[in-house]
């Protein structure tokens, strides 16, 4: 599994659905160039192994299938129709609609590779079928890290928090495919889960999380819950501080709800109650101090709280005064 463009997928097979007789490898390579099918974010003229790559994760989710030598799209399949029936994205437009999104997904965790190498190590119970609503609903987190072998060799290990179930990549092309191939689709094509850094230790948390909607009213209705979340969690005391890694343990983790979730109902408590919240900030140095690569650096940033070019924000400060109305006595948050 390599790391690819599910919009660029979505604009390939979309392609090659017009052509209901089917076309051959050279022919589609062929139609990528003379459409100028942009495949990935940048690269107007993918390279040949770019390109196979595309068609062999296109056929290895089934999305495509070869009869007598040509690849047609799999209109048989009621997934991959309705998916043809999903928005296109533009040619230079890299964001899927929800419904593009939710179809993916479905294909990817009905394939047996994908479940066995990631997808059902976040299941806590052994499941036949598996669909995106299922995984959004009943996933629970896995924490992954690296570990030394005896021989040397670095390894990442993959462990359920609730059932303690544990897998290992310890090869080269393992790690490619589980972490920059199936966690990189789960987390920035999928939206299926999100993870962050814990504060020390070097471990990650995966967590499965519902979509993140483009309907502001959706959106909205989350981020009031969100904040709602966070009040019940204050103390007796006048004011009450919150870590934000703590945050996203109770609101976001123990939620399924994506951090930008979160960070919405930051903003709007800083906005509607300037004077009542409080944001305390780190240093980026201090913040990274762990780190030992630029990946991990940025992942360590992933628990703090920014907009825009503004500082890391590390601890909110909330007031016991500050309140939220009710859903129903308001239009949005």
């Amino acid at each position: 599994m390599r790391s690819v463009s599910f919009a660029g997928m979505h604009r390939l097979l979309s392609a090659i659905a017009e052509i209901k007789t089917g076309l051959t490898a050279k022919e589609i390579n062929n139609l990528v160039l003379s459409q100028k099918i942009t495949l990935t974010p940048g690269n107007p003229h993918p390279a040949p192994t770019t390109l196979y790559h595309y068609r062999n994760t296109l056929l290895r989710l089934q999305l495509l299938k070869r009869i007598n030598g040509r690849l047609q799209a799999n209109v048989a399949d009621p997934t991959v129709r309705a998916l043809l029936r999903s928005p296109v994205p533009s040619n230079h437009d890299q964001l899927l609609s929800a419904s593009a999104r939710e179809r993916f997904a479905d294909l990817v965790l009905r394939n047996e590779q994908c479940r066995s190498l990631f997808f059902d190590l976040f299941m806590p119970r052994k499941t036949d079928v598996l669909s995106a609503s299922v995984f959004r609903q009943e996933g629970v987190s896995v924490k992954w890290w690296h570990v030394n072998s005896p021989d040397g060799k670095n390894q990442v290990i993959l462990q359920n928090k609730t059932t303690f179930r544990t897998t290992s990549c310890v090869s080269h092309v393992s790690k490619n495919a589980v972490m920059y191939g199936l966690r990189y689709w789960a987390r920035d094509e999928l939206q299926l889960i999100d993870e962050f850094c814990a504060p020390s230790g070097g471990t990650i948390i995966m967590f499965p999380v519902g979509p993140l909607s483009v309907s502001s009213e959706t959106y909205d209705a989350a981020v009031g819950d969100t904040i709602r979340s966070m009040l019940s969690l204050r103390v007796s005391d006048d004011w009450t501080v919150f870590s934000t890694h703590d945050l996203i343990v109770h609101c976001c983790e123990a939620k399924h709800r994506p951090i930008e979730v979160l960070f919405g109902a930051l903003d709007w408590l800083l906005k509607e109650w300037p004077h009542h919240v409080g944001a305390i900030p780190t240093s980026p140095t201090l913040a990274t101090l762990d780190a030992r690569a630029t990946s991990r650096e940025e992942m360590a940033l992933r628990r703090y709280y920014r907009r825009g070019r503004g500082p890391y924000i590390s601890h909110i400060r909330v007031h016991k005064d500050v309140t939220i109305a009710p859903m129903e006595d308001r239009d949005h948050v």
